[in-house]
């Protein structure tokens, strides 16, 4: 063996003694309760983060009451107009009025479908969501609920696996 070849054997053996004694350290120090550091599973933080979503949407959801004014069109920018209720349905009346008459059945069926959705746009515009009263508090627990459940559940399903 050359002097260069013992050198370098000499700095490996050095080199792992090293190691073995920080791997040692590094053991003796995990032994001490403040030092262990719990690695978080993915399942267990999707389904904590599903149950606080869950919780956080449907709190949020349970605090507004819905009403209903049948026949109310768009009311905004101050406007608040007004229809029958048996005006809407003559679109669709018509409609079931040309399926019957007619020989090309397609244009009783647009007809009836502008009347159907007439109706619905009648409907869904009529409804009218007011807000319960709740505190601040309240109201940050909700949306914080929310936000800690949606970070949990992106952070089950996006860790990246070792």
């Amino acid at each position: 063996m050359t002097n260069a070849e013992k050198q370098l054997k000499e700095m490996e053996e050095q080199m792992r003694r090293e190691q073995e004694s920080q791997k040692q350290e590094k053991q003796g120090r995990s032994a001490k309760p403040y030092a262990v550091k719990k690695e978080s599973h993915p399942l267990a933080s999707f389904l904590i983060g599903l149950v606080l979503l869950g919780a956080g949407i449907y709190w949020v959801l349970n605090s507004f009451v819905v009403s209903f004014s049948w026949g109310s069109l768009w009311g905004g920018f101050g406007m608040n107009t007004s229809l029958a209720t048996g005006l809407m349905l003559v679109p669709l009346l018509i409609g079931i009025g040309l399926l019957f008459f007619l020989d090309r059945k397609w244009i009783g069926w647009v007809v009836v479908a502008i009347g159907l959705l007439a109706i619905l746009v009648t409907l869904l515009t009529s409804v009218r969501f007011r807000p319960i009263t709740a505190s601040l508090w309240q109201y940050v627990v909700m949306f914080g609920m929310i936000a800690a459940g949606c970070g949990l559940v992106a952070r089950g399903l996006l860790k990246s696996r070792d």
